[in-house]
């Protein structure tokens, strides 16, 4: 299993170095690809497609600011676990983000994580203690 960092915009990759140490330091494998939901939709849904037809088991971090329409996106195209990441920054530095993630209507099932420096190392953590529970 792995950790899959999809990103809405690549401003939003130096947010989450925090995980790739973190993830680097534990031996977690991960991939890293840029993804909008609004830019690339029509790829990010192949994205989605493909990986659920190889059946490869994975956590998704989907890493988002402003509207942060990736999570519902991803969680929708997906049957894996996915945590939502909001990026501080916009108008509202990130608060519109994080209640984009959190208040996702019932049946779209995406997890998030706090709105502040942590945020990254503890969607990184959340995601290898789903890894370690489904490799018991």
């Amino acid at each position: 299993m792995k950790v899959i960092m999809i990103y809405g915009s690549a401003n939003d990759m130096p947010f989450m170095e925090p995980a790739r140490v973190y993830l680097n330091d534990q031996g977690v494998a991960f991939e890293e690809t840029v993804l909008s939901a609004h830019r690339n939709l029509s790829e990010l849904i192949d994205f989605l497609a493909e990986l659920e037809k190889s059946g490869e088991k994975a956590v998704i971090l989907a890493i988002a600011g402003l509207a942060a329409a990736l999570p519902g996106v991803v969680v929708m195209k997906t049957s894996l676990p996915v945590i939502g990441v909001p990026v501080p920054g916009g108008p509202l530095n990130g608060i519109d983000a994080l209640l984009s993630i959190s208040q996702l209507p019932g049946g779209v099932p995406a997890t998030t994580v706090g709105l502040h420096s942590k945020a990254p190392m503890n969607a990184a953590m959340a995601a290898h203690r789903i890894i370690q529970l489904a490799s018991k």
